[in-house]
């Protein structure tokens, strides 16, 4: 079973995402700040991990280049989400495909999300 790793602060999109994805498969983890995330990339070994953008104690960016310069994480699928959208988010978004492997901008049709899913790492099982 591939193991998808969620890295966001809000309780109510944690909660969609490990439900939707978990009801299609996927074992589901959790993690509500960027260094929870950090910690739970190296204790999970997540299959693909969905990041918030911003986060408490460390951004979504942060995270995402930290777990990218690992050799676990090198090729590890990561995709961003972020709600809010300024300038500057912008050139975030332009940013992340050095990083990333997608930029999702909610709110986001979890169908496509789960379409994206499968794509990057296959079926859940």
């Amino acid at each position: 079973m591939k193991k998808i790793l969620v890295v966001e602060d809000d309780p109510v999109n944690l909660q969609i995402l490990t439900d939707y994805l978990g009801a299609n498969g996927y074992a589901m983890r959790a993690a509500v700040n960027g260094v929870e995330g950090i910690a739970a990339f190296h204790s999970e070994q997540p299959d693909l991990m969905l990041i918030d953008v911003q986060l408490p104690r460390k951004s979504g960016f942060e995270v995402c280049f930290e777990v990218k310069r690992t050799a676990a994480g090198a090729q590890m699928p990561v995709l961003l989400m972020s709600a809010v959208y300024t300038p500057k988010d912008e050139r975030d978004r332009l940013a992340a495909p050095s990083l990333a492997a997608g930029y999702l901008t909610k709110p986001f049709d979890l169908g496509q999300l789960l379409a994206k899913v499968q794509t990057l790492i296959g079926p859940a099982a």
